[in-house]
């Protein structure tokens, strides 16, 4: 207990948050990035990951603007300043391996860029002789040829001939000019013939700095991946040293189109034990039966050459410089759990409106079930990504809640995403980032965000420590996705979450089973069977799911059968595995699989089967999932509003977990992510003899609770505010046996005085826009046209008389509505900061009896400044400029989409509220302290 309350008040430097710092076309100086640096440290962030990428303006000597060419000595120099000042300051170092994403670059030869494989059908009848010149056909290099015979809709595989020998070159004038194929005897009937190209259109490094435009690189080939270490990681570490970098970062698998690689029919061929050409046409259209065991031995392969050539090699040359790892693995077609465990972090993305309690499959719960099968204990995350569009729309209380739904899917370190370098010269907001939240010195509402750095980087901390803990795990179908997959871009993370389905998921964790997912590796190689479950780590998983399997790898089916002859649990939905994948020993296999699976399995769905001290079901739906999941296993952590007559059981919905086990005890990070207030009862089923109740906004310690020694559970009734969390942490009985709370208390009051309203009669003043009105009521100031598009400050002022005040009474303002952070000052000095719902404070300590001055500071986003008509682009000084083309269109088409509100404009039609409306009151009231003392569980049954 006493090394979980020093986190609360001493969490370690590692635990902050990070954030993703862009510098457009290298244009930095020392000056500003010191300033920069300082302005994170002062805000409480860990560490910077270093972007280097477009460019927003020209070189400009009048205000300081110099565009640094990639890798040039000056680049390196102003690297190493950036290293040397964010050690002064205590700063962790990052830096993506490209400027850009994918990596590669302009040093990336043709034959190193990633490949798209197209198909091209020819129907033929026979008995005829078939020839064709493809010159200028065919976008692409002929590489394979197959020929086969069409009858009911499909090849026959018998039939299926290798005829890639037929395949020539013509030329013009002795120059290579084109593609052919030389004549084929066709036999009677109809045939198809295949002829596949690779396209000789190949994938560019987007939005990279200049002069790094190039190819995107082979993310299958080990001589690829090598290569562009050493062009460039290898110079950047001679340059810099070892030891001052914490990670090289790669940045998502966004390789549009990309099925192929030069080295994968040798490789198929070694790892497979057959060859592929015959067999090529079932990668994109039938060829029976076999079809989707071709489909997944072709993606099996392709994905075991990305996670060993790219993904580990990546760390593997990295540890040898003495770097780690961050690999957000996203896009990848390979396994994805291997993918994104071959980094020492594994990173997630929230993308898009993500503040609400909601299971993200794609992006978060992937690459935490990869952390924690795989033993990585910080698992980050890229965070804030598109949080509301258009930009310039995020407030801190919904980066509150989009932090704990990033934390409920069992991530532990944030990433901003992000920080934009900007010089002074560009002013405010400067420059920004197209995707982004604007989270940097620029913000109207900066000077607040250290409130949410502290909290991010306690809970981080007590998410960090230990180790995570989950009784389910959902099995990944890949074998399904690789089979019935064509020839095509894969991204498996997406693919994997429309085939499990995100009602399904979601039906599981808010029932209250936290789960991971785990792949074939987790179970037949990487973990232990033990009489509690399959063991991973802390983990044991009770209870496996197969969401809609039909295809299962012979070596997982023994497994599962061991698993749950030993007393684990098996559900399927809606059917039994019935074929095993892979073309190899396909018919032996698929007898090995049905033995096993009717050993597992009852004939009859819906039927509990006993097998050995373990049993196994097949449900009907999904919709009886959480049934048979609660015949078979307590939830973890049971949720049920108190109070709600409409058995709806909004609290299950809106509050959400997460369980780590330390060293003295279980701990539970418990979060509200709605602006509803909530009463909840919470059924822990692992407790201990006494509860701890912490806030990690506040750092105090809310409750103590002593709780029953003949008791291995826990029932504890929680009151959660609008977007607040609670770690709740289980540990020895209390000293004092009394049980009594420390300094906190059910929230329940009892109203002493009728609510004195005080919003008539105030005095609105913007100083910087010179700037004042009065007010009969409050209301927001972009009602007024001379400070319509201010964006800023504003101070809401009066005066208010206060009675005499008992010393057991408390006064609290309430505000209606806050357009976005209010600092509540109260004769001069500042009695706290409504940033979040509810927006009420306790402004006892800073009243006295009698007249008091009140001023409430308001601060709104930046939206409204770009809606501003006077917002718009200087024409440029001229038609070209010296480092044509690069610096007219190019950059004038990013300064207009990016930097002048273009889109913001085009989103939102007139200025959004800004400031106080609505009521505001001053409540005089007695609390009712709730102790809750040894024995006592509100909310037992």
């Amino acid at each position: 207990m006493d090394d979980c309350l020093e986190l609360l008040h001493n969490p370690p430097a590692e635990a902050k948050g990070f954030t993703r710092w862009w510098w457009y076309g290298a244009a930095v100086t020392k000056e500003e990035i010191r300033r920069e640096l300082g302005f994170m440290q002062a805000a409480g962030l860990g560490g910077v990951e270093i972007q280097i990428t477009y460019p927003l303006q020209e070189d400009s000597e009048a205000q300081g603007i110099k565009n640094r060419a990639y890798y040039s000595p000056e680049f390196m120099e102003i690297l190493d300043y950036t290293l040397t000042t964010a050690e002064q300051l205590g700063l962790f170092v990052d830096i993506t391996l490209c400027s850009g994403w994918p990596f590669g670059g302009p040093f990336v030869p043709y034959d190193m860029a990633p490949e798209i494989l197209i198909p091209y059908q020819i129907d033929v009848m026979g008995p005829s002789e078939y020839e064709q010149d493809f010159t200028t056909i065919l976008p692409g290099e002929p590489i394979k040829a197959v020929m086969g015979k069409f009858e009911n809709g499909a090849l026959l595989p018998d039939t299926l001939q290798d005829i890639t020998d037929h395949l020539g070159t013509t030329w013009l004038h002795g120059w290579q000019w084109g593609h052919c194929m030389n004549k084929v005897s066709i036999p009677e009937g109809h045939w198809k013939i295949y002829v596949f190209i690779t396209n000789m259109y190949k994938q560019q490094v987007g939005i990279p700095a200049p002069g790094m435009e190039g190819y995107a690189i082979d993310h299958c080939r080990k001589d690829v991946s090598d290569f562009y270490f050493a062009q460039l990681g290898d110079p950047l570490l001679e340059r810099l040293g070892k030891g001052r970098i914490r990670a090289f970062f790669c940045d998502s698998i966004e390789l549009g189109g990309n099925n192929w690689t030069s080295i994968l029919p040798q490789e198929f061929a070694a790892r497979r034990g057959y060859e592929l050409t015959p067999f090529m046409p079932a990668l994109w259209g039938n060829i029976g039966e076999i079809t989707a065991d071709i489909r997944y031995d072709y993606y099996k392969t392709f994905s075991e050459l990305t996670i060993d050539n790219f993904f580990r090699n990546f760390t593997e040359w990295s540890h040898a410089r003495g770097v780690k790892t961050r690999i957000q693995a996203h896009g990848t077609w390979g396994d994805i759990l291997q993918a994104y465990a071959a980094a020492d972090y594994p990173e997630g993305e929230t993308f898009g409106a993500n503040d609400k309690y909601e299971v993200n499959t794609v992006h978060r719960r992937l690459a935490s079930s990869a952390g924690h099968v795989y033993g990585r204990s910080v698992i980050t995350n890229e965070t804030f990504t598109w949080l509301r569009s258009p930009r310039f729309m995020e407030t801190l209380e919904m980066m509150k809640a989009a932090v704990d739904a990033v934390f409920l899917d069992g991530i532990n370190q944030i990433v901003n995403h992000g920080y934009s370098y900007s010089p002074e010269s560009a002013g405010k907001p400067g420059w920004a980032f197209y995707a982004s939240s604007f989270i940097s010195h620029n913000n109207t509402w900066w000077e607040y965000y250290p409130i949410l750095s502290s909290y991010i980087h306690t809970v981080s901390a007590y998410l960090q420590a230990g180790e995570s803990y989950a009784e389910v795990g959902i099995y990944l179908p890949q074998a399904d996705i690789w089979s019935a997959m064509p020839l095509a871009e894969l991204h498996m993370a997406m693919k994997l979450e429309a085939h499990i389905g995100k009602s399904l998921v979601n039906r599981v964790q808010k029932s209250g089973y936290y789960f991971d997912f785990l792949n074939d590796e987790a179970i037949t190689q990487l973990s232990r069977m033990t009489a509690s479950g399959l063991q991973l780590g802390a983990s044991r998983y009770k209870v496996l799911i197969l969401p809609y399997v039909t295809r299962l790898p012979i070596d997982t089916a023994d497994k599962l059968l061991a698993y749950v002859s030993e007393g684990g649990t098996l559900i399927a939905v809606t059917e039994r595995p019935r074929t095993a994948p892979g073309y190899k020993d396909r018919e032996a296999n698929n007898r090995r699989l049905d033995t096993l699976t009717t050993d597992l399995f009852d004939r009859k769905d819906g039927i509990w089967k006993t097998v050995g001290k373990g049993k196994t079901i097949v449900i009907e739906n999904e919709d009886q999932l959480v049934t048979r999941l609660r015949e078979s296993e307590t939830p973890d952590v049971e949720i049920e509003s108190l109070g709600d007559a409409s058995g709806s059981n909004l609290a299950a919905e809106t509050i959400g977990y997460v369980h780590r086990i330390h060293r003295d005890g279980h701990v539970y990070f418990v979060a509200n992510v709605s602006g509803e207030a909530q009463q909840a009862c919470v059924r822990f089923k692992y407790g201990g003899r006494s509860a701890t109740v912490l806030d990690p906004m506040t750092r105090r310690t809310l409750r103590r609770i002593q709780l029953p020694p003949e008791s291995e559970t826990a029932s504890l009734a929680l009151a959660f505010e609008p977007f607040q969390s609670l770690l709740v942490v289980f540990g020895e009985a209390l000293a004092d046996e009394t049980g009594a709370a420390d300094n906190g208390e059910l929230p329940e009051a009892r109203q002493h005085t009728r609510p004195m309203d005080i919003s008539d009669r105030w005095t609105l003043r913007i100083p910087e826009a010179d700037f004042e009105q009065a007010l009969e009521q409050l209301q927001t100031w972009e009602r007024f046209a001379d400070v319509r598009y201010y964006c800023g400050s504003a101070f809401y002022e009066k005066k208010v008389t206060i009675p005499a005040i008992r010393p057991d009474q408390r006064v609290w303002l309430q505000l209606e509505d806050v357009r976005e952070v209010a600092e509540v000052f109260v004769n001069g000095r500042s009695a706290g900061v409504l940033w979040k719902a509810p927006r009420r404070l306790d402004v006892t300590d800073w009243l006295a009896e009698g007249e008091n001055a009140l001023s409430i500071k308001v601060t709104n986003v930046w939206i409204n400044r770009m809606l501003d008509p006077a917002l718009q682009e200087p024409k440029p000084s001229s038609p070209l400029s010296e480092n044509w083309p690069y610096f007219t269109e190019k950059i004038k088409q990013i300064r207009d989409r990016r930097l002048y509100g273009h889109k913001e404009r085009q989103q939102v039609q007139s200025p959004l509220p800004a400031g106080l409306s609505g009521k505001a009151t001053l409540q005089i009231v007695t609390p009712e302290r709730t102790n809750l003392g040894e024995g006592e569980a509100p909310c037992e049954d």
